[in-house]
């Protein structure tokens, strides 16, 4: 499916456009042009559809959108990064990382305009696909794409409302451009819109053991399942009155994942992330690169060569700061092997014996001294495990939201419905992956500032650092600790320049 996402892409943007004008084509068709009429026509086209509507996700589409907007947009936001030198030449990104952005950042016009597209694309799905009969595609087969379309749609949905205040929803393919100016909706509706779209989506989902090796990297009934829990544990953030209500359910939609044993956390962390590994146990839903090139396809990305630090050879756009490693090594060297949290080597390069063992040189066979100056701490995550393959694209995932998030945003609900036990009992299911020893805490304020520890051990450099501080009321505290420049109308981005321009209802 991968292989024609970019045709295809195209050729769904030119369908949306074929709509609004078809009335004026005197009703003459050329039997050799695809229009929305005529193209879903078999189970094929829906299936190239639904290609298009997955090709969003991610921004994964060119240099600008994936590998230099979402990293500042999802990266510099974080309390415990620090830019490198050769960022301060591009203003769009520290802007972001200074909070003095406004609503002409291109990185911010390019996340509203990409999530848009995918929203576009499945809503061209929900509509087409639902009317086609079954001598042009069988019903399991429309059950499961028109299933796969409500989750995209959520999840772009999502995406949106994660990072602007204001969202427009949009429903349905725009019939003309009376169509197009639109008011945004309040927050609760999009979240309304949000959990109905997953909660259509989950029936028709298959479980993860039940999808073919062909079809990897498509939406499963735990994605669906997951994404329901993340989004109200979300929702819970900001709506301290329905809080409990949506922690209690959002509790009952992780623990399908955790009982259906379609998962499990894996020994292997760093494979995650340098490569190595693709589609693993514990991978719940994952961004799909491949270095196949055959038909024009073209998904791989340089994301490591701007995650890499100089000295490794990469750009060095990113580095950790000492803050950062003060959290991770806070506990001490308490892992069962005598080590700090095997999470922190599989993070960062740092100052350590770990890294200074000549008899087993773990930065790319050399020793951190050889490399580093100053206490440099360089990130890990998203580097390949060779690093002769830098200055090259390459193929590495993404997972998107994975088993051990589900775990601990299961014990994040459970402690907040008075079973600080029961959370207890993931967290440390978690930490035993990396080595580190059992917990007993009772109190329900001492097993969630353990979450939010345990978060930032597990997912640094996963897009979760920012929007956890911010649903737990911790944002300004946190910018205010790192020295950064922030305010509390830096929370979310403002409408795209763009947006306002063109469209006389977005305010």
């Amino acid at each position: 499916m991968k292989k024609s996402l970019l045709y295809i892409s195209l050729l769904s943007a030119a369908m949306v456009f074929s709509t609004g004008c078809k009335k004026e084509l005197l009703n003459q068709n050329s039997p050799d042009k695809l229009t929305s009429d005529n193209f879903w026509t078999t189970r094929e086209r829906a299936l190239t559809g639904l290609s298009a509507a997955y090709s969003r996700i991610e921004s994964f589409a060119g240099w600008d959108n994936f590998i230099e907007a979402r990293s500042c947009r999802e990266y510099y936001r974080e309390d415990f990064v620090e830019p490198g030198s050769d960022a301060y030449n591009y203003s769009w990104w520290m802007e972001i990382y200074n909070y003095s952005y406004n609503s002409g950042n291109y990185a911010i016009d390019l996340l509203w305009k990409d999530n848009y597209r995918g929203i576009n694309f499945t809503n061209q799905v929900l509509e087409n696909v639902a009317i086609m009969n079954n001598g042009q595609i069988d019903d399991a087969s429309k059950s499961m794409i028109l299933a796969e379309a409500h989750f995209l749609r959520a999840y772009y949905n999502f995406k949106l409302l994660t990072n602007f205040e204001k969202v427009i929803l949009r429903d349905k393919v725009p019939n003309g451009e009376n169509d197009l100016p639109k008011a945004p909706s309040s927050r609760n509706e999009v979240w309304d819109a949000i959990i109905a779209d997953l909660k259509a989506a989950e029936p028709g989902l298959p479980l993860r053991g039940e999808r073919p090796a062909t079809e990897l990297g498509r939406v499963t009934k735990g994605a669906a399942q997951a994404y329901l829990g993340k989004v109200l544990i979300y929702r819970a953030g900001e709506d301290n009155g329905n809080a409990k209500a949506y922690f209690t359910e959002a509790a009952a939609w992780l623990k399908k994942v955790i009982d259906s044993k379609q998962y499990t956390l894996i020994d292997n962390y760093l494979g995650m992330f340098n490569g190595t590994l693709t589609n693993s146990a514990e991978s719940v839903f994952e961004l799909q690169q491949t270095m196949d090139e055959a038909n024009g396809a073209y998904y791989k990305s340089q994301l490591s060569d701007w995650m890499a630090a100089s000295e490794l050879g990469g750009y060095g756009e990113i580095y950790g700061t000492q803050k950062l490693l003060t959290e991770m090594l806070k506990e001490g060297k308490v892992a069962t092997d005598g080590l700090y949290d095997h999470r922190v080597y599989n993070t960062v390069f740092f100052k350590d014996d770990y890294f200074n063992d000549a008899a087993n040189p773990r930065v790319y066979g050399k020793t951190y001294d050889k490399v580093f100056e100053n206490n440099t701490v360089a990130f890990r995550k998203w580097i390949p495990a060779s690093l002769d393959l830098l200055g090259n694209p390459v193929a590495i995932n993404m997972p998107i939201i994975r088993y051990a998030d589900v775990k601990l945003l299961y014990a994040e609900a459970q402690n907040a419905i008075g079973f600080p036990d029961q959370a207890m009992i993931q967290i440390n299911e978690v930490r035993a992956r990396s080595a580190m020893p059992a917990l007993n805490l009772a109190n329900a304020t001492d097993v969630f500032n353990q979450l939010v520890h345990e978060r930032t051990m597990e997912f640094t450099l996963e897009s979760s650092r920012f929007y956890d501080l911010r649903r737990w009321g911790m944002l300004q505290q946190k910018m205010q600790d790192a020295g950064r420049t922030f305010s509390p109308d830096k929370s979310y981005y403002p409408l795209p320049l763009k947006e306002t321009q063109n469209n006389p209802l977005a305010q």
